[in-house]
Formats: structure tokens, C-alpha cells, sequence
């Protein structure tokens, strides 16, 4: 039996269901994705009979609209996909069979990671993800993925969205699948301990020298501060929204490269809400959106006006 696994290629969370994937399944490939490509990537899955080539085909940490769940509902594409995701925006899609969608249960927000490891702990029988380092690696990834700050694992769960950041992904994947394979307890070696040393040193940094680079603008009913910034997204919009808390209602962190950031404190700002006025989604606190069609090419001629001006 053949599987597709389809994740996100932005955080641990979407890399995690890989490793998790390889410690069950045999037969497999993955597809990542950054979530603005989902919908076109199974529109043309579908049209190229990519998917006929796979048994089952599953999708973590990312969702897609419902005109392309309509589309796989009238197909027997149907009968293969499973969907897991945890974002609030994505709630919509319980409506069909193939998803499961859930925001937060027993107190907890969820995260595409752990909807996933649930649905393999009460679906297969695996010694392997059983092992309380594979369990405590699972919850790492929920509580960095979901900011939970009230964990006592919360900086821990830093540091390995910190490690892949330093790893890159295909070292990330291969270095965990063998750590969990071989190991009893979740733990970070020497090497790694020095790794995350010389990051926090290069993190305060970094957003040190953000805290005068914010552009304050009004947005609809909002206060926003707007920031560019292509390394540590949530470190910089967490910290950045404590730092403006009396000035704005949200911080905005673009990433040319890659997307919007939104992040907020307390219950100033629904910034789910403020997402999908960007066509994204996310939680209340966090959300993200793909970078508006078009941008990069604006802010290019806007730099050509200048010179000829």
C-alpha cells in the first residue's frame, strides 16, 4: 500500500508528520507545500491522475478551499484522502468526510502534528510512536506550534523549531527519524545545547535591532505594526506585540520571500479574522497569509519610480 503524505513546509509542525510517517509506513512519498500552493497543487494532481498512483493520501497542517473539497467530494478521490489540520479557518471542512479539523479539545489547541499522531496511535499498531520520546516530541511540537507559554516544555519547544531552522529540513527529518528509532527519552545532545546557545545570542539580536523598524498604520478597525523580517517569524511577532502593546492592536511581520505573520497578546486583536482579509488563516493569537499576487513586482517598480524621479 502506497501512501502521499502532504504537509507544510514552514515549522516543525509541518515537518513532524514526516518523521511520523516514515516510523509507521513503509511505502511512501511527501509532497511539502506552503499553504497558498495547496489548492493549485491538488487542482492539477488531480487533472495530471497524480493521485492514482497512491492508496491513500494524507494531508497535515494545511487545508485547502472548499471548491476543491467539492471537487474531491464528486470524485472517488474521496475514499483515499484523510485530512488533518488545526486551524480555526479550516473549520469549514468537517462538513466533509475526509477531514478532521479540530481548533482545541480538553483545553488544549491542537496542532496538525498531534490530530495526525492520534489518528496513527488509534489506527495502527506501532511500538515504535508509542515511545514516550516519540509522545514527548509530539507535544513539543503542539506547544511551539501553538505558543502555548503556560507549558513548561515551551522553551524547549523553541529550540527545536531552532534546530530545524539550523538543520534545514532534509537533515531535521533524517536526523529525528533515527533519534526516535533509537532512543527512549527526548533529549538535546551536547553539539545541539552549543547549536541553540549561539541562536538565542543571534535571535535577541536580530529582533533587537527590528524594535525601531516597526511602521505603525491604521488597518480597517485595527492598529498594526508592520515589520519586515525573514528569520524567527513567531519569536519577532511575539516579541514585537509585547513591545508595542500600548500602540498597536497587532503586529504584521512580512517575509518577502515566503509570507504574511500576524501575531497578537490578551484579546486585542482576532488576528484569524484579520488574516483572511489577506486570504489567509490561522488562530486568534497567530495566523498567517500567502504574500498578495503581485507585491514583490509593486515594490520593484515603486524603487524604479524613485530612481527616475
Amino acid at each position: 500500500m502506497k501512501r502521499l503524505l502532504i504537509s507544510h513546509i514552514a515549522d516543525p509542525d509541518g515537518i513532524m508528520p514526516v518523521i511520523l510517517t516514515d516510523l509507521v509506513f513503509d511505502d511512501y512519498d511527501y509532497k511539502l507545500l506552503e499553504a497558498k500552493d495547496v489548492d493549485e497543487y491538488m487542482k492539477e494532481s488531480m487533472q495530471n491522475d497524480t493521485f492514482s498512483q497512491y492508496d491513500e493520501i494524507i494531508i497535515t497542517d494545511l487545508s485547502f478551499s472548499v471548491s476543491v473539497a467539492d471537487m474531491i467530494n464528486n470524485s472517488p478521490l474521496k475514499d483515499k484522502i484523510h485530512l488533518f489540520d488545526h486551524h480555526e479557518g479550516a473549520l469549514e471542512l468537517n462538513a466533509y468526510p475526509f477531514a478532521k479539523v479540530i481548533s482545541e479539545q480538553n483545553s488544549k489547541r491542537e496542532s496538525g502534528t498531534t490530530i495526525y499522531y492520534n489518528y496513527l496511535l488509534n489506527n495502527y499498531d506501532n511500538a515504535i510512536i508509542r515511545k514516550k520520546c516519540v509522545k514527548d516530541m509530539v507535544e513539543l511540537v503542539r506547544v511551539g506550534d501553538t505558543w502555548d507559554t503556560s507549558s513548561p516544555l515551551f522553551l524547549e519547544s523553541r529550540n527545536l523549531g531552532a534546530l530545524l531552522a539550523n538543520y534545514g529540513i532534509l537533515k531535521f527529518i533524517s536526523k529525528y527519524t533515527s533519534f526516535l528509532r533509537e532512543s527512549d527519552t527526548f533529549y538535546f545532545d551536547a553539539t545541539e545545547k552549543t547549536i541553540l546557545e549561539i541562536d538565542e545570542r543571534r535571535k535577541d539580536e536580530y529582533i533587537e535591532n527590528l524594535k525601531d523598524k516597526v511602521i505603525i498604520r491604521d488597518v480597517q478597525d485595527y492598529k498594526v505594526g508592520f515589520v519586515f523580517a525573514e528569520q524567527y517569524r513567531s519569536e519577532v511577532g511575539n516579541t514585537l506585540a509585547n513591545y508595542y502593546k500600548n500602540e498597536v492592536d497587532l503586529i504584521a511581520v512580512i517575509n518577502l520571500n515566503r509570507s504574511l505573520s500576524f501575531r497578537s497578546l490578551d484579546d486585542k486583536a482576532d488576528v484569524n479574522a484579520f488574516a483572511s482579509l489577506f486570504n489567509g488563516k490561522g488562530h486568534i493569537h497567530a495566523a498567517g497569509a500567502p504574500i498578495p499576487l503581485g507585491f514583490n513586482e509593486h515594490l520593484i517598480d515603486y524603487l524604479i519610480d524613485m530612481i527616475r524621479k
